[in-house]
């Protein structure tokens, strides 16, 4: 019974296309707004080590 069930499967249904488009909505939801703080953390870490070796040379031009 079994052998011929999975034999009468011809592939995904739009319910199930439709569940599996849920699940990455919901995860990318879920991540977006982590990710979208720690890319902004990150930005941040980045210009102010720019910052300081754009200032460090600038002194060391001045002397």
């Amino acid at each position: 019974m079994l052998k011929q069930f999975l034999k009468d499967e011809q592939g995904q249904t739009t319910v199930e296309y439709l569940l599996i488009i849920a699940v990455v909505v919901v995860v990318i939801s879920v991540l977006g707004k982590q990710m979208q703080q720690r890319i902004g953390q990150l930005t941040n870490q980045i210009f102010d080590q720019i910052g300081g070796t754009v200032n460090g040379i600038m002194k060391g031009a001045a002397r």
